[in-house]
């Protein structure tokens, strides 16, 4: 599944390879490891009032959901939207035709399991500057609060050759959109037909990937830093 993933791309960069404007660039942040499980807003293209990159949290809340404790054990499980249940799954079925997004992501990691141990990879562009990365999103009102929270899932899919090799565990990846679709993954009055052929596993051509260090795995060391992506030899991991 995709838990983990990077934006390393000023503000200004996402504007211009996305054309769009973006609101709240002031609040932008850089993440070199951006973890799902402690839910950071992160910037999301989406045709919510109008075309524009926002900042949306990690982990969706249905607008149903009753209380903040029932949003925060929901969230922990709706980081990402399985592309062949979102149709039907609760949580999901509600923004899979009216609430699609777009999230532009450097790179994402991943861990290949071989034997006992788990060796964690950067997977990201070979050419592009960006992965765009297929999701849903949803607004849900706070109610001990009576404020907005707009929250999104990554919807993943079956891995391609690369990323079978990688995930071998679970053999899943994000869906990825093509630049050239991006404004018709955006469209609301697209039909179930059309979202569902956008939703094939795409190729490897523009993927590749390395090994990175070990501190990625531990919860103890702030993997936020810009040497998490940097390729190690396999020799220092263990």
């Amino acid at each position: 599944m995709c838990y983990h993933k990077s934006n390393k791309a000023e503000a200004k960069q996402l504007k211009a390879a996305l054309n769009v404007p973006y609101p709240r660039e002031d609040e932008h942040k850089i993440y070199y490891h951006a973890n799902g499980f402690a839910h950071p807003d992160f910037p999301v293209l989406s045709n919510d009032n109008g075309k524009s990159i926002n900042l949306y949290n990690w982990g969706l809340i249905p607008s149903w959901t009753k209380s903040w404790a029932d949003a925060a054990k929901l969230r922990n499980q709706t980081l990402n939207a399985k592309s062949e249940t979102i149709f039907e799954k609760p949580a999901f079925r509600g923004s899979i035709m009216k609430n699609r997004c777009i999230i532009p992501v450097t790179g994402f990691f991943e861990w290949k399991h071989v034997e006992k141990n788990k060796i964690p990879y950067y997977i990201h562009p070979k050419e592009h500057p960006f992965f765009l990365l297929a999701g849903i999103y949803s607004k849900w009102m706070v109610p001990e609060t009576n404020e907005w929270m707009t929250t999104y899932s990554v919807i993943t899919t079956d891995a391609n050759t690369l990323m079978a090799d990688i995930h071998n565990s679970a053999k899943r990846m994000p869906l990825m959109i093509d630049y050239r679709n991006i404004d018709t993954w955006l469209d609301t009055s697209l039909p179930k037909e059309g979202v569902i052929e956008l939703m094939s596993p795409c190729d490897d051509r523009d993927m590749a990937a390395h090994i990175v260090s070990n501190i990625l795995s531990s919860p103890k060391v702030d993997s936020n830093i810009p040497e998490i992506t940097d390729e190690i030899p396999p020799i220092t991991l263990f």
